[in-house]
């Protein structure tokens, strides 16, 4: 698999050491495509920073559409079982039957896998395969060579390949955060307080100046330079 152009470009924004992160990635990965040949993209989020990586195979047949994903059509709402009429009762199978209609293309099952440290969630793995069945049977393998806990796995919950536009999404929020870092930095000098008193007083300023708290922390280090 290859990671996509902003999860390359997120590395580089990324506080943790590059090399340690996209080294986690791989053997992930590895593990992943040895327990499950059928998988062709994988996420990984770092819980504590909310960034996510993703990784998708590499350009072959079929592989370069994998992420596009189609819309639901006004007629599909319509044959939406109940929409007529509260006394209907929701098909689960024909729920799970669209989704698999409208997912992203190349992707027919997903799985997500906590990975858990001390009692806490610190990331999650999401895989996605090329057929339907690809994770059965396959759960507790995947969940002992990932580290990963099977009892808090999640089937088919993102055929839409969402995970991929949070990745996408992901440089320019670190980005984000690494301004927001420095300002608040900047204030703790300036003020002689703590960080956690510093970040309060920046998040508080946006608020009430009714701005977001990127555009804040350019105000503190407009003020620094000046």
């Amino acid at each position: 698999m290859e990671l996509l152009p902003q999860s390359r470009e997120a590395l580089d924004e990324y506080v943790a050491t590059v090399d340690d992160v996209e080294h986690e990635l791989r053997v992930i990965e590895r593990w992943a495509v040895r327990t499950v040949p059928e998988c062709v993209a994988m996420s990984v989020t770092f819980l504590d920073d909310d960034v996510t990586f993703t990784l998708v195979a590499s350009p072959g047949p079929g592989a370069a559409a994998i992420g596009e994903v189609s819309a639901m059509t006004s007629d599909d709402r319509n044959e939406v079982p109940g929409a007529a009429g509260d006394e209907a009762v929701l098909d689960e199978e024909w729920w799970a039957e669209m989704a698999r209609s409208r997912a992203s293309a190349g992707i027919a099952s997903t799985v997500s896998l906590p990975v858990v440290n001390h009692g806490r969630v610190v990331l999650t793995i999401d895989l996605y395969a090329s057929t339907a069945h690809a994770f059965h049977g396959r759960l507790e393998a995947l969940a002992e060579a990932l580290g990963a806990s099977q009892a808090g796995a999640i089937t088919n919950a993102d055929l839409g390949f969402e995970t991929r536009r949070r990745a996408e999404e992901a440089p320019g929020r670190l980005r984000d955060q690494r301004v927001i870092d420095v300002a608040v930095g900047l204030l703790a000098a300036r003020e002689c307080v703590d960080v956690d008193t510093a970040r309060s007083l920046l998040f508080d300023s946006a608020q009430r100046a009714g701005i977001d708290v990127v555009q804040a922390a350019l105000v503190v280090h407009a003020l620094h330079q000046g």
